[in-house]
């Protein structure tokens, strides 16, 4: 087994400089709802803090084993003022990592290397470990007992990693398994969901939303998708600021099979499907709706009073995806901009969740932007406002964000899948402008 792995030093790298005329464009007005794309990026400066791959040396690629394509986002401990995040594999093929990396990238560090079916997880994926007093908690997609998917543990410092459930067996009615995404956490207890297992949808079900107290260790599933209702879900839940309310969405399942928005009343087992998404004439796999979206691949809702907003991979006027609002009743839907614009730079297929910061909404889509390797963009609540603050390049500054970032003082912090200096990824800052 692995041993904890430190690197003393970290590739700082400068980003790709912004054009000049990114910079000029930062001056001029926002985009608005009605879809208008600026040509050019509001001008965030971006640097990568560090290349999975580069090893001990921080300045080329080596045959250190290391953690490789990330797939999820970051969380940040004020208590360590550090930031955790897992990489889905290694640069040795292997299960994955949890790791630690200063906000100045400095002292990057492989706390876990996971260890694969039986005894350990494999392939963590999407959004961010989620922080219960000075503990972190994740799943990983398989390996466990059963090989499909695990709860971990581990403390806010990087030590005392504990494996704390299988998922059970593929089996009819079984508890849930295979998660792609970690939790919402309400005082002690999480809440999460599988892409398969439950009462319902055949042999392998079509997932369950779950809790698990992390004070008993008590595992529950609270109810099973049938597919009408949503099924295979990749992102995780929201916890209302009532405590008991959960909303979410499912990748697939609903009216169209392109997934819906949900909402689930913990207390009284109360589930309702807010808001179908379409595909008119099953026009996969873009499904270009001028008034819907479709796919919402793992992303997570974000709530600001009764309204609900979030990401469809998928979907809209162009097929490329849409950012969306809802009210929490499921009245009200609303597409606030659609991406891909025919003919400009615009981000195409956002994949993650949103980050919600007074009025301002930040996010990631994939692919798109001045050279097709990704965009992080922002745009206030009201629709309006929309830009792109970086566009990812042809270098070493990383490719392909699939995840949400997070925002520390006036940076925002991400990771991408691909790109950086070994082609394995990259965890990146953005000042804002």
């Amino acid at each position: 087994m692995f041993s904890r792995i430190r690197f003393n030093r970290s590739f700082v790298f400068a980003a790709v400089a912004i054009l000049n005329a990114a910079l000029w464009f930062a001056l001029a007005p926002a985009a608005r709802a009605d879809d208008v794309v600026p040509d050019a990026t509001l001008g965030g400066m971006e640097t990568v803090l560090y290349s999975f791959g580069v090893g001990p040396t921080g300045s080329v690629c080596t045959n250190a084993v290391d953690g490789a394509d990330p797939k999820g986002s970051l969380t940040y401990v004020s208590a360590t003022g550090l930031l955790f995040g897992r990489t889905s594999t290694t640069t040795s093929d292997g299960d994955g990592t949890v790791f630690q990396i200063d906000p100045t990238g400095t002292g990057y560090a492989v706390d876990q290397f996971f260890t694969g079916a039986k005894t350990d997880g494999n392939d963590p994926r999407h959004n961010s470990m989620t922080l219960v007093g000075t503990v972190l908690y994740g799943t990983t997609l398989t390996g466990g007992q059963h090989d499909n998917g695990t709860i971990f543990s581990i403390n806010d410092d990087g030590t005392g990693y504990l494996l704390l459930k299988n998922f059970d067996k593929t089996q009819k009615n079984n508890g849930g398994d295979q998660p792609h995404s970690c939790f919402a956490a309400a005082g002690t207890v999480l809440y999460g969901m599988t892409s398969e297992g439950g009462k319902k949808g055949g042999t392998t079900g079509d997932g369950v939303i779950f809790s698990y107290d992390t004070s008993t260790g008590t595992y529950t599933a609270l109810f099973s998708f049938d597919g009408k209702d949503g099924s295979d879900p990749h992102g995780q839940p929201i916890v209302d600021p009532n405590g008991t309310t959960l909303y979410g969405m499912t990748r697939t399942g609903g009216k169209a099979d392109v997934g819906v928005i949900y909402s689930f009343d913990t207390k009284k087992k109360k589930y309702k499907v807010l808001h179908s998404f379409s595909c008119p004439g099953n026009g996969m796999p873009t499904c270009v709706d001028k008034s819907d979206g479709a796919i919402p691949d793992h992303g997570a809702l974000v709530q600001l009073n009764s309204t609900l907003f979030g990401l469809t991979s998928v979907g809209g006027k162009y097929g490329n995806g849409v950012l969306f609002s809802i009210r929490t009743d499921g009245k009200h839907f609303k597409i606030l901009q659609n991406f891909g614009e025919p003919s400009t730079n615009d981000g195409v297929n956002p994949y993650g969740s949103l980050l919600l910061s007074g009025t301002t909404l930040y996010g990631t889509t994939q692919l798109g932007g001045n050279t097709g390797n990704g965009t992080v963009f922002q745009i206030d609540t009201d629709g309006t406002g929309y830009g792109r603050l970086y566009d990812f390049q042809n270098g070493n500054d990383g490719q392909k964000p699939i995840d949400n970032v997070i925002l520390l003082d006036n940076t925002l912090y991400g990771m991408t899948e691909k790109g950086g200096l070994c082609g394995n990824g990259a965890i990146f800052a953005i000042v804002l402008p």
